[in-house]
């Protein structure tokens, strides 16, 4: 079964083991399959491990959930990940593409009436009270001296929590000689 280079072939077979094969690189132009169904919690455990990276040349198609594991995460798009979504520690995502375009479109291909794309910007408190600030909009860029400034900033407060009786304000602040103001203030009297 082995050739002159020591690499075992094998015509139109198959190769059932049990336990752990050691070997170098595995080549195959078959499917190569685990019918083990271990979770995985971590990168040592589960049906398929890697001690390095994962090169996979067409689509990958994963049936439950996808997991990065580390505190700064990054998936990158494209052939020279141009556009990247970052993962900061306990702080959140960031959306990065080096172009001045859209950096983010929703579509929404119904053709129906009703409204649609819709972003819901979801504050889900335990304790709901008045006058707690809702979603929240800044526009923040670099000053002369390089530094981020938050230039202008759109949010909703909850001036009445109680059920039935909810109301709400709309506000939309400017910079004016490096300070915040409220310029628009939208409520129901």
């Amino acid at each position: 079964i082995t050739d002159s280079s020591g690499a075992i072939s094998f015509s139109n077979e198959n190769l059932t083991t049990t336990g752990t094969l050691a070997s170098g690189a595995i080549t195959s132009s078959g499917i190569i399959k685990t019918d083990d169904s271990t979770e995985a919690t971590t990168t040592a455990d589960g049906s398929l491990q890697t001690d390095g990276g994962l090169s996979v040349a067409k689509d990958a198609v994963i049936g439950d959930d996808v997991k990065l594991l580390s505190d700064s995460a990054v998936l990158s798009f494209g052939a020279d990940s141009d556009v990247s979504l970052i993962h900061s520690a306990d702080s959140g995502l960031t959306l990065s593409a080096g172009a001045n375009a859209t950096q983010l479109s929703l579509t929404s291909t119904n053709d129906g009436a009703s409204v649609a794309p819709t972003i819901a910007l979801v504050r889900d408190s335990g304790s709901p009270a008045d006058n707690d600030q809702l979603g929240y909009i800044n526009f923040v860029g670099d000053d002369s001296g390089g530094n981020q400034t938050s230039y202008a900033q759109m949010y909703a407060v909850v001036t009445d929590v109680t059920d039935t009786e909810e109301d709400s304000e709309f506000y939309i602040n400017t910079v004016k000689a490096g300070s915040a103001a409220n310029n628009l203030i939208v409520r129901n009297n």
